[in-house]
């Protein structure tokens, strides 16, 4: 035993030299884990160069070492046993490796051990590699979670699709849902998104195409998503076996990008918007955005100002100045030399304030301006922002205000009257400035409220005060009423009261407002009214504003049969019937105007008796103590209308006179016109064939101008033909000339007449008379009309088609219309257009034509007070359209 023991000591020396040597990291222990020897791998592998380890205790070179690895340390040198294991290890300079350990004793003789033998290697690359997959598949799967994310997959083999636990969830089926390829696709929106996803993955499966594309889906639940869908075809042996991939609810971020747009959208339209004024300045103070409104408001260009000017260019310094000190302020910086750019660098900005700009045309504009600190992603203040509305309207609308206010209290002033708050609830009361004066009291002196004015009540009046606010409490309406005060200053004087009564939602009485008038004068002036009233030489009659009569004087009595009994209280129309139009039309609440009535428009009035006699009225208003009362002056014009009768007859027989004599002058006027053109040519050549006559001794040419006399005379004679037409038909006619005449009837006659040219060139004539059938009209003008049309259109016609003819007649708001189309020649009107009607006006080159028909046509149907005129296309044809009057 003592051999073998020896012997395994004496081996201890090689295996330290072998341990030595070893070409890894490998360490020798003795029972007490003190090193014996180690690898200079080990030293290498574990950091411990320049450390003496031998001798030295494994757990002092290695104190993070835990209580469980010591455990199995013991173990081994117990139990005998070996040990592999993966485990991290810290090392001495701190750092963390992977090692494989493999540990097994070593044994002084058998049985018995001698310490143990710690063989590592180094697979912290190969586990991180492991923990770098699992750590993926696990960020995979939690992203997958997080980011709404499944997969699918399809096997072309077997037509089967594979969906993940998210990808049901997305299209909210249950876990059990078994899809196939055709209701997968279904599910997405049938107009776009489905044909799209269906071509998609026909190409993956026929060409191995992969996609990557956003679609609309609608689920299980009728809900809509945005789901991005990303497949990608697996290729095994050159064919396409599977085509996998990722579906992916988009729906937050695309709605948000929805969202997002419209924010942008409205922003942009905002900034471009004319009626809000937008710039912003740099951290300068350099303006570097200035849009549309800043242009209008300012007059000034971005190109003028972007890059260029600060605001202060176009503000007042003293503004300026202001702003800076209340800012400086407002954030406890010193004002002096203060720079909201410079020294206000993360505080928040947001002021708003009037300014007033000044424009480039120099003029001044008020604005209402917000000025905002812009911040960058720090947080630091970069610039600002300053967003303006101009207020010149509203500051014109203030002054306005203010002015009427000014004029108000002008006007309480000059009719005694203020006006009054009383608080129900609180008993509190508010007197206008006015309201002291007529009271005859200083403001300050006396506290408002509905006990104090009750002491200013005449005692003879108070009863009466009381039960009209018990009835105003009772009724919640508030009758106007007046009552007398005796004044701070002793006297008595007559208040008119006129009032609202306020409520709350319980329809409880919670305010009184009104206004109380001085009338004692106005109370005195009555009884001189009266007086007067009686003494007009006009029937006078007093109405309210709803008519009804408050007062007549003895005038009225006599003109109308009507005792004051009768009337007073009756409506104003039983004497002068609708003469309430006129009286609110008059709207006398504004003005203190007199008008007239019965002068240029006939009115009525109506005795007692019945009997009808035109008058003329006055109307002004009063000022009465109930408001606005109407004072009609009614004066009997039958006398003054007969006479006017006389006159107007007379005007009458003048004037038709005169337009007669006007007509024939002007009929005068066109025959010179037309002869002077017309005949002046024919007569000149006559004249000179006759010169030529008499100088030649030439029978033959003699002979020729014969030839020539016939020709020019028959012009002559058409062109005077024709004009004593027209004058006929401008010298009028009479109402027996007028006949209701059928438009068939009419194109039957001109087919008759017009039968011959009509066989010979083809034509087809159709017509459409169901709008209107029949006229009222001149018979031998009609016929005509309807004679000339045709046969122009059938003379006119192309030689490359035949004529065809369409008639047809319309009625538009009352007015007849009929209209001639054919398909012939057609007039060049930009050239002939201002000549179309005249006497001997011809645009082709026909044998027959003379330029008399459209010019007799035209004067017929102006004789009739209607018009023609026509629209045409060369080689396409014309229309002839008539407006009947």
């Amino acid at each position: 035993m003592e051999k073998a023991a020896g012997n395994s000591k004496s081996k201890i020396p090689y295996r330290k030299i072998f341990i030595e040597q070893a070409p890894t990291a490998i360490a020798m222990l003795d029972k007490d884990m003190c090193y014996i020897a180690a690898s200079d791998y080990w030293i290498k592998e574990h950091k411990l160069q320049g450390i003496e380890i031998i001798g030295r205790s494994y757990y002092d070179i290695f104190p993070n070492i835990s209580d469980d690895s010591k455990e199995l340390h013991q173990q081994c040198l117990t139990n005998a046993i070996n040990i592999f294991d993966e485990a991290p290890f810290t090392q001495k300079d701190g750092t963390i490796q992977w090692l494989y350990w493999d540990i097994h004793p070593w044994y002084i003789s058998k049985n018995k051990v001698g310490g143990l033998f710690i063989h590592t290697i180094d697979i912290t690359p190969n586990k991180e590699s492991e923990l770098k997959i699992a750590r993926t598949l696990d960020i995979f799967t939690k992203t997958k979670e997080v980011a709404k994310m499944g997969t699918w997959e399809i096997n072309i083999a077997t037509s089967k699709v594979y969906w993940s636990k998210i990808t049901r969830e997305i299209h909210e089926v249950p876990l059990g849902f078994q899809p196939d390829l055709e209701n997968a696709i279904n599910f997405f929106e049938e107009k776009n998104s489905r044909p799209k996803l269906r071509a998609k993955i026909q190409d993956s499966i026929e060409k191995g195409i992969p996609f990557d594309s956003d679609f609309e889906l609608i689920t299980a639940n009728n809900n809509l998503r945005w789901v991005r869908v990303i497949g990608k075809p697996e290729i095994i042996d050159g064919n396409i076996t599977n085509v996998i991939g990722l579906v992916q609810d988009i729906s937050d971020v695309k709605f948000s990008k929805l969202q997002l747009n419209i924010a942008h959208s409205q922003l942009k339209a905002i900034y471009n918007s004319e009626s809000i004024s937008i710039f912003s300045t740099d951290s300068n103070g350099i303006i570097n955005h200035f849009n549309k409104g800043a242009e209008q408001l300012l007059g000034y260009s971005a190109e003028e100002m972007e890059g260029k000017k600060e605001p202060t260019y176009f503000l007042f310094p003293e503004e300026v100045n202001k702003f800076r000190k209340e800012l400086a302020i407002l954030h406890g910086k010193n004002p002096d030399n203060f720079s909201h750019y410079r020294d206000l660098v993360y505080e928040n900005v947001n002021d708003t304030r009037e300014w007033n700009y000044i424009r480039k045309d120099g003029s001044i504009v008020p604005a209402q301006c917000t000025v905002s600190s812009v911040k960058d992603d720090l947080g630091k203040n970069i610039g600002f922002i300053v967003v303006s509305t101009d207020i010149s309207d509203l500051k014109n609308h203030q002054n306005e205000i203010l002015a009427k206010n000014q004029l108000l209290n002008f006007a309480e002033k000059m009719i005694l009257m203020g006006h009054w708050r009383l608080n129900m609830i609180t008993n509190q009361a508010y007197w206008s400035k006015n309201l002291y004066k007529i009271f005859e009291v200083e403001e300050g002196n006396i506290e408002v409220s509905l006990d104090n004015f009750q002491k200013f009540v005449h005692p003879d009046d108070k009863q009466m005060l009381l039960e009209h606010m018990q009835e105003t409490m009772h009724t919640k309406v508030f009758q106007n009423f007046s009552h007398r005060i005796i004044s701070g200053g002793g006297n008595v004087k007559t208040i008119h009261v006129m009032g609202k009564v306020v409520t709350n939602e319980k329809n409880e009485i919670v305010e009184l407002i009104g206004t109380s008038q001085d009338v004692t004068d106005l109370k005195m002036a009555e009884k001189k009214f009266k007086g007067l009233l009686e003494s007009a030489p006009d029937a006078m009659v007093i109405i309210d504003e709803q008519g009804s009569i408050q007062l007549i004087n003895k005038q009225t009595e006599s003109l109308f049969h009507h005792s004051s009994e009768e009337l007073v209280l009756q409506s104003v129309e039983i004497l002068i019937p609708h003469i309430l139009t006129s009286v609110k039309a008059a709207k006398f609440s504004n003005d203190n105007i007199t008008r007239q009535i019965g002068i240029i428009e006939e009115l009525f009035a109506i005795q007692k008796t019945g009997k009808k006699i035109p008058v003329q009225i006055n109307m002004a208003p009063l000022q009465w103590e109930e408001g606005i009362l109407i004072s009609l002056a009614i004066r009997d014009i039958t006398k003054q209308k007969a006479a006017e009768r006389k006159i107007l007859k007379a005007k009458e027989n003048l004037e038709g006179f005169a337009q007669k004599l006007t007509e024939q002058n002007k009929q005068l006027a066109d025959f010179t016109h037309i002869t002077s053109h017309n005949l002046r040519s024919p007569v000149s050549n006559l004249n000179s064939l006759l010169d030529i006559y008499k100088t030649t001794d030439s029978e033959t040419l003699r002979l020729n101008l014969f030839e020539k006399f016939e020709t020019v005379i028959n012009h002559l004679t058409l062109t005077l033909n024709t004009l004593v037409e027209a004058l006929k038909t401008k010298s009028g006619h009479s109402k027996d000339d007028i006949e209701e005449i059928l438009f068939e009837d009419m194109l039957r006659l001109t087919k008759d007449v017009l039968a011959g040219q009509i066989l010979k060139s083809g034509a087809t004539i159709t017509s459409d008379f169901s709008k209107c059938s029949k006229i009222q009209y001149h018979k031998i003008y009609l016929e005509s009309i309807f004679l000339n049309l045709v046969s122009n259109a059938i003379k006119y016609s192309s030689e490359e088609r035949k004529p065809i003819i369409e008639i047809e007649s319309m009625n538009q708001n009352g007015k007849i219309m009929l209209t001639f189309k054919d398909n012939g020649l057609g007039i060049d009107l930009e050239q002939h257009g201002h000549k179309l009607f005249g006497l001997n006006k011809v645009f082709h080159r026909h044998p027959d034509a003379k330029g008399v028909g459209l010019f007799l046509t035209k004067s017929q149907i102006e004789a009739m007070g209607g018009t023609i005129y026509a629209s045409s296309k060369v080689g396409i044809g014309t229309t002839f359209t008539i407006n009947f009057n």
